[in-house]
């Protein structure tokens, strides 16, 4: 759900601490290895408050955080992260901002160890979000997010590490080390340093395709454009226009706006991309072709 998604991490944070000075050897692990199992009984609360936080619905709040409440009682990590994003911003009408109830809930999911626990801190203390004299600063929580396999986390150093230490292969193991969990983002992020950096468009549209099967709205709109007749060609990343694939993904997008919980999982298999017309499926490799 869009709404009880992730921090986002500024990338002014400080470059220069001593989590990204000298960076250890990359080991990609999966946080799902390092997750304790939930208790049904509250995993049934939490799934309800989900369920009446759909977009497009009169949402009963008090009805939403007593859930959620109940579910954090029995520790469940994603409560907590869900509860804390809603004190976090506030809801008109529904939600009290309160920052404190925040962060005392993203405290709690580092007592437990939980990988979005790191990562929501230090999103709090990048974005200067109340965390008052932190015991370290936010890239060290972001780190050890990453070192858990937090997807969000691998993203936000992949980026620091491509496009402001200049590491790109070492950013790119991040990166894809949490496209490889499912994370759509990081698919999007990979499409776009292919496009911008490496300038290697079919496979650069190749991930942002993966992002939309995976529910990244902004991929939608983006391919839709590509397909698009109005469109510029650098914007179409010189891509001929095709009128049932801009169809196509517009009308992902329309669905993806109503419900940001849908996913796309046979889309690769059920509308392959064109080549590109000079670039071929790979600029890398001209004569690679996709599996049929």
């Amino acid at each position: 759900m869009r709404l009880f998604g992730c921090c986002v991490l500024v990338l002014s944070l400080s470059f220069g601490g001593p989590a990204m000075a000298e960076p250890k050897a990359f080991i990609c692990v999966h946080e799902k290895d390092h997750l304790p199992a939930l208790d049904a009984e509250a995993d049934a609360w939490y799934r309800e408050a989900i369920r009446l936080a759909k977009p497009d619905t009169l949402r009963p709040w008090d009805r939403i955080v007593e859930l959620y409440s109940k579910a954090v009682e029995r520790d469940h990590w994603r409560a907590m992260h869900n509860l804390g994003a809603l004190y976090r911003t506030g809801w008109p009408g529904g939600v009290e901002k309160d920052t404190q109830k925040t962060l005392d809930l993203y405290q709690r999911m580092i007592d437990l160890g939980i990988p979005q626990g790191f990562y929501n801190m230090g999103a709090m203390i990048g974005n200067r979000a109340g965390v008052k004299n932190p015991a370290t600063d936010g890239l060290t929580f972001l780190d050890k997010a990453a070192r858990l396999g937090n997807p969000p986390a691998l993203t936000e150093l992949g980026k620091l590490y491509i496009y402001v230490a200049k590491q790109d292969e070492l950013g790119l193991q991040y990166t894809r080390c949490a496209a490889e969990q499912g994370y759509g983002q990081a698919n999007y992020e990979l499409a776009a340093y292919y496009k911008i950096v490496a300038h290697n468009f079919p496979v650069a549209l190749r991930y942002y395709q993966i992002a939309v099967s995976q529910g990244h709205d902004g991929a939608a709109l983006l391919m839709e454009g590509v397909f698009d007749k109005e469109s510029s060609p650098s914007y179409a990343m010189w891509y001929a226009p095709d009128e049932a694939q801009h169809k196509l993904y517009r009308g992902m997008y329309k669905q993806l706006e109503a419900d940001p919980d849908l996913r796309f999982p046979n889309l690769m298999k059920e509308h392959p991309l064109p080549a590109h017309p000079t670039q071929g499926y790979d600029a890398e490799r001209p004569d690679w072709r996709p599996e049929s």
